[in-house]
């Protein structure tokens, strides 16, 4: 499969989040339960002016 040939959708928003994760994954290492992992994530966001909503609840 040539993937040059698709486009993206939202590829510098893709590439942010992507990034987030990675700055989070690289700070705290491997092996912590979720919990810090999302956290941290949340943080980066902010960090980037990423807008998140953490444990949303929906109907």
């Amino acid at each position: 499969m040539d993937t040059n040939e698709h486009e993206l959708v939202l590829r510098e928003e893709v590439f942010d989040v992507v990034g987030c994760a990675m700055e989070v994954l690289n700070g705290l290492g491997h092996g912590l339960l979720e919990k810090p992992y999302e956290n941290a994530l949340v943080v980066e966001f902010g960090l980037k002016n990423i807008e998140v909503r953490q444990q949303a609840r929906y109907e």
